[in-house]
């Protein structure tokens, strides 16, 4: 277990040394310049997070699109949309990172098959 937790703290060093996680932190730091961009941008994350989980049965499509509609300001904003696309950055590296313990470790039969 201790060489695991050793690898895993290497790995958060070197992901924390990565220019897709640095860009995110000074994109974070420039967004937090702005109180009110970035209450609206953090408006924006959590009403995303809770659409995108909430296990309902209502249209997801048309969901997201009224939220887009809600927040477009956001979008056309150059230091918000900076944060947004390096948030998107990291977020598939560690999509990318969970894939591969899942398939490495041949979890997939479990998640994919009933």
């Amino acid at each position: 277990m201790q060489e695991i937790k050793e690898s895993l703290d290497e790995f958060i060093r070197v992901l924390q040394k990565s220019d897709a996680f640095c860009r995110y932190q000074d994109a974070h730091r420039r967004v937090q310049e702005y109180p009110e961009k970035f209450h609206r941008l953090q408006e924006f994350r959590r009403k995303n997070y809770l659409m995108q989980n909430s296990g309902g049965t209502a249209d997801l499509l048309a969901e997201s699109e009224r939220l887009m509609k809600d927040y477009e300001d956001l979008y056309v904003d150059p230091v918000v949309r900076e944060f947004m696309d390096a948030e998107v950055a990291v977020c598939r590296i560690m999509q990318m990172v969970n894939y591969e313990l899942v398939t490495c470790l041949e979890f997939e039969d479990v998640l994919v098959n009933d």
